[in-house]
């Protein structure tokens, strides 16, 4: 029953961070243009988010492994994500807007140890399982926020969502306060095995492809695929419908990655994603009017559905228990590289090139590297060659998979 109320209460409080994050999300590139005067700036702002992933992520993952403490980071994510949310609702000028997004990517930086916590809760071969409840959860999280953005914009203007998102942050703090956290501190870290760690292809394959993934949902789906559809007539509830849509056809990915993993292989889950990412954002790039859009997003989030928590399992799946943390802070810094680079790079394309051609010349990126990094993928080295690189002569570390 312990166990039971924790898993609830751990979940609620994930819900409520990426409800947090999410609430305003849909509305928020045409909320920023209202502040800043061009595509470039405001692809700017929408990259702090991932900024400051890439910049933390990695290094709290070895700071956890190395002196433990999770909940204390873990709480100090949840009051971060609350004073970013609170800096750009009320913020009034660019300098405002950059700090807020800064704020709440560094609110993010602790999904690190959400995810390696949450873990726990479940044996170390059921790592992909265990990813994959925990993004069923984060979808639920995010579809029940995007949902609710055009209706909080037009019952209270924009700041009413950045509001809503200050309460669930603060909310989030009150359930993770009960719940026991496993902060055994590892020791100072080790260089050379890190390296060795972070540069297996079992871990940083998987890390690479998961930054395409973000670079499309954050650079596109949620970046600049609002922009166009409010070119072609869409309001605020319909953009919040469209961001909805995306995340609905992700909790269906998420529910067949989890239901069919014992049947297809993850070279051909992700192999198929990258496929349908590519043609999706290419049938954006011509499309003619909002509906059509629509069914780009959901084939977007299916894509994202399916490839996400393969990859997020594989990152971990081979690794010992006292490297989890570290190998999962890569993983995301590495992803956190897609969220940044994603609105920056198709914000400056947008303005150089057009919105349309940005979305087609993405198109074929995603189909040359997705491709490539899922065959390559297909390839990786065992579990038995990692662990001999990692300790040879030693037997396998107690409570990782056999």
């Amino acid at each position: 029953m312990t166990r039971k109320r924790n898993l609830i209460l751990f979940a609620s409080a994930v819900f409520l961070l990426w409800f947090s994050q999410y609430v305003f999300y849909p509305t928020l590139p045409e909320y920023l243009r209202e502040k800043v005067d061009s595509l470039t700036v405001v692809g700017a702002v929408l990259a702090m988010y991932g900024l400051w992933q890439v910049v933390v992520r990695l290094p709290l993952g070895i700071l956890i492994d190395a002196v433990g403490r999770q909940k204390l980071f873990l709480l100090g994510g949840f009051l971060l994500c609350a004073i970013g949310a609170l800096l750009l609702g009320t913020g009034k000028t660019a300098g405002a807007m950059y700090l807020g997004r800064s704020l709440s990517g560094l609110a993010m930086s602790i999904w690190v140890p959400l995810v390696v916590v949450f873990s726990g809760f479940f044996p170390a071969a059921q790592s992909v399982r265990a990813s994959a409840i925990l993004s069923l959860v984060t979808a639920v999280a995010r579809i029940s926020a995007t949902a609710l953005n055009g209706y909080l914009n037009e019952m209270g203007g924009y700041v009413l969502a950045f509001l809503i998102a200050v309460a669930a942050a603060g909310l989030g703090v009150v359930l993770v306060l009960p719940v026991p956290v496993d902060s055994r501190a590892a020791g100072r870290p080790q260089l050379r095995p890190l390296l060795r760690l972070f540069l297996h292809r079992s871990v940083i394959l998987p890390s690479l492809l998961a930054a395409i993934n973000q670079y499309v949902i954050f650079g596109i789906s949620l970046g600049f695929m609002p922009v166009l559809a409010k070119q072609l007539g869409a309001g605020d509830v319909a953009l919040g419908y469209l961001a909805t849509t995306n995340l609905l056809f992700f909790l269906l990915g998420n529910l067949i990655a989890t239901s069919s993993s014992s049947r297809f292989t993850p070279a051909l889950t992700l192999l198929a994603s990258y496929s349908l990412f590519a043609t999706a954002i290419a049938t954006a790039a011509v499309s003619k009017g909002v509906f059509l859009l629509f069914v780009v997003q959901g084939c977007i989030g299916f894509a994202h559905g399916i490839g996400y928590p393969v990859l997020m399992g594989m990152t971990i799946r081979d690794i010992p228990s006292g490297q989890r943390t570290a190998a999962m802070g890569l993983h995301q810094s590495v992803y956190a590289a897609g969220i940044f680079v994603g609105p920056w790079a198709s914000g400056a394309l947008a303005d150089a090139i057009g919105i349309r051609p940005m979305f087609g010349l993405t198109a074929a990126l995603v189909l040359v590297f997705g491709l490539s990094g899922g065959i390559l993928l297909s390839r990786r080295a065992t579990l038995k060659d990692f662990r001999k690189e990692q300790s040879p002569g030693k037997p396998p570390e107690k409570g990782t998979t056999p």
